[in-house]
């Protein structure tokens, strides 16, 4: 994963617009992922056993893409021309 993410970011070459979009999206979802928590505290705390583990893998699939996303964007922003 840590190889590809580093031959993209060496091949890829983004314009300042795309870079802008990419942190913007990332910073978006970083910012609206705590719904979905609330939603996975209400699961739980209501006892069923499937929701919670959806909501949860939610979340961190989520988060993962948001700061992959905002990284992509900081990258690019680096490096556009």
């Amino acid at each position: 994963m840590l190889l590809v993410l580093v031959h993209s970011l060496r091949t890829m070459k983004l314009s300042r617009r795309t870079a802008n979009i990419l942190l913007a999206i990332g910073v978006y979802m970083l910012l609206t992922w705590g719904t979905r928590v609330f939603t996975f505290l209400a699961e739980f705390r209501a006892g069923t056993l499937v929701a919670p583990a959806v909501h949860f893998s939610l979340v961190v699939i989520g988060l993962a893409i948001g700061v992959y996303l905002a990284y992509l964007g900081i990258k690019g922003r680096k490096h556009a021309t």
